[in-house]
Order: structure tokens, then C-alpha cells, then sequence
């Protein structure tokens, strides 16, 4: 499938779901970001029968090498990816028809009748990519989110070098240290924007805005194919990046919206 190539990264948290909703992150910050690749795989769309497997009790395509993982995550697709993990190769062979009705619906809906989390095949993961280049990640442990988005910002922080012609020597970007990351996560409840496309560099610093969303009393999760490009934000902090040391950042200018959600 064919992605805007979004200049910024927007998420936003639903903490009862373990939900994230996000924009400016794809399936490659999931393999450089997550500790350790899932075992298996089984997708909740139609996926290339010459390629993989099918999983006879279900009829559902299934990736069962860790190479061959990375490989589907890391190409492009001509349709969204969505998948789940599960743990052993077998698992899949215990589920019930509803249980496999379930997984359809997971697919074809977006979202789970019940919990997106199945005992039988103890996934950790459900990745549902949107036709609009968003895409929706439940997370048993929602922790595992926070090296994802680092992932995420390594990868716009080198495009944005690249993309200032005044650069020329190459760029060494290490991971966002987890204090800094542990700030911006506690945005996300809010929606949080990190805004690459309005950086600018300053005595050696790329300097990017943060900001969250203000939309009042509302809860709506953004969405640019309802002309939410233009949607209301509130600068609080700017993440730094000093392109001679290698360090990060994070000033902060609004405190309040980094204190804990009731």
C-alpha cells in the first residue's frame, strides 16, 4: 500500500485498551524498536498464498520464521498489513470456530468483539494498519510502545538531516533516552504531536516541536482524512538533538501537561 509520507509523528493512548492509535509509525520502527521479533504470526487479511502458509484449522496465512517475519515486516504491501502473535506453532489448531470468527471480525473491523488479547495463543501484539496510513497497535504490555516511538524518531530525525542540503557528512542518531520517552508518553493520553516538519536547526540543534491536542471536553482521536492537518495544538516542550554530541533533549514549556491523568 501506497503511504503519505507523514513528516511528524502523532499517538494517542487509550490506557483501559492498551490501545495506541498512531500516525508517523510503521511496521519498520515495530522491527528496529521492539526488543524481541514475535515467533509467529498469523494475519487477519488476505496475504500472498505462494509466499506463506495456511494454517489449515483457521484458513489464515501464517509466518512461523523470524526471518521471514522481519522480511513481511520490513517490504510494502499493496494492502493494509494487520496481524497478531501467537506463541507456539500449534496454537492456532486449539481456537473454536468463534474464537476464529473473532479474529475475522478483529480484521475486517478494526477492533475486538472481546478482548484482542486471546489466552490460547498468548499474543502480545495486534497490529492493525488503516487505509489512510494510520495504524492502531493493541500491546498486552503497553511499556513496549515507548521503544517503537524512539524507533519512530530516530528514522524522521535522519530525514530531516537529509533533508537540509546544508548537511553533507552522515549522522550516527542512538535511541532516545527512556527518562525523555517516559515524558512524551505520558502525552499521549492527550495526543501527542511531534512535529518534524517544523524543525529548524539552531547553533547545531535540531530542534523539534511537541505539542498536544486541544479539542476542550472532546474525546476524538485525530485523523488527517477528516482534515485534521489543520487541528488545534498546544505547543509544550521542544526535543532536542545536538548534531555534534549526539545527545538528546527534552525542554519543556507547559508543565502541567506532563502531570499524571486522574
Amino acid at each position: 500500500m501506497r503511504r503519505l509520507q507523514r513528516k511528524y509523528i502523532y499517538a494517542n493512548l487509550e490506557k483501559l485498551d492498551n490501545l495506541v492509535f498512531a500516525y508517523g509509525i510503521d511496521q519498520s520502527d515495530f522491527v528496529h524498536g521492539i526488543k524481541r521479533l514475535p515467533a509467529n504470526l498469523v494475519s487477519l487479511v488476505g496475504v500472498d498464498d505462494n509466499e506463506h502458509a495456511v494454517n489449515a484449522h483457521t484458513g489464515l496465512n501464517v509466518i512461523n520464521d523470524e526471518n521471514e517475519i522481519r522480511r513481511y515486516m520490513l517490504q510494502s504491501h499493496s494492502l493494509p498489513v494487520k496481524w497478531l502473535d501467537y506463541d507456539e506453532v500449534g496454537d492456532l489448531d486449539f481456537l473454536t470456530a468463534t474464537e476464529i470468527a473473532e479474529l475475522l471480525y478483529l480484521g475486517h473491523m478494526d477492533r475486538p468483539i472481546r478482548s484482542p488479547f486471546n489466552y490460547k495463543l498468548r499474543n502480545r501484539y495486534v497490529f492493525l494498519e488503516q487505509r489512510n496510513g494510520g495504524i492502531k497497535l493493541y500491546f498486552y504490555y503497553i511499556s513496549a510502545f515507548s521503544h517503537i516511538l524512539s524507533a519512530a524518531i530516530v528514522r524522521h530525525t535522519l530525514a530531516a538531516y537529509r533533508g537540509r542540503r546544508m548537511f553533507m557528512r552522515s549522522l550516527s542518531v542512538p535511541r532516545v533516552p527512556e527518562a525523555i520517552l517516559k515524558q512524551l508518553v505520558a502525552l499521549m493520553p492527550d495526543g501527542l504531536f511531534i512535529y518534524f516538519d517544523q524543525s529548524m536547526v539552531r547553533q547545531r540543534q535540531l530542534l523539534v516541536p511537541v505539542h498536544t491536542e486541544t479539542t476542550g471536553n472532546e474525546i476524538e482521536v485525530f485523523d488527517p482524512a477528516r482534515g485534521g492537518e489543520n487541528r488545534r495544538t498546544h505547543n509544550v516542550a521542544t526535543l532536542k538533538f545536538n548534531l555534534n554530541s549526539g545527545t538528546w533533549a527534552l525542554q519543556v514549556h507547559d508543565e502541567t501537561a506532563f502531570e499524571p491523568h486522574l
